[in-house]
């Protein structure tokens, strides 16, 4: 019985990032901890992310707001938190 619990709790852990939702986005960094996607408009707002890119390929890993799993993944395989993502008008 424990080992059926054990494989249950398992499971529910390893496909906790499937839901994730991956994005290719083209971002800038415009300032400390806020790059933007050049193609939507969206801004991304980081936790202590030092990549300096003036346009550059990368991929967001975003699973919703309040997620820790959230990143910023950028072409050369480094990658960042995120916090939040912000549309503005």
């Amino acid at each position: 019985m424990k080992k059926i619990i054990l494989i249950i709790i398992l499971l529910i852990f390893s496909t906790s990032s499937a839901f994730a939702e991956y994005y290719k986005v083209y971002v800038k960094r415009v300032e400390n901890n806020l790059y933007k996607d050049m193609n939507s408009g969206i801004y991304i707002v980081t936790k202590w992310c030092y990549e300096y890119t003036y346009g550059e390929d990368a991929i967001l890993k975003y699973d919703g707001a309040y997620s820790y799993d959230n990143k910023l993944i950028f072409d050369g395989g480094r990658s960042c938190d995120v916090e939040e993502l912000l549309k503005l008008k």
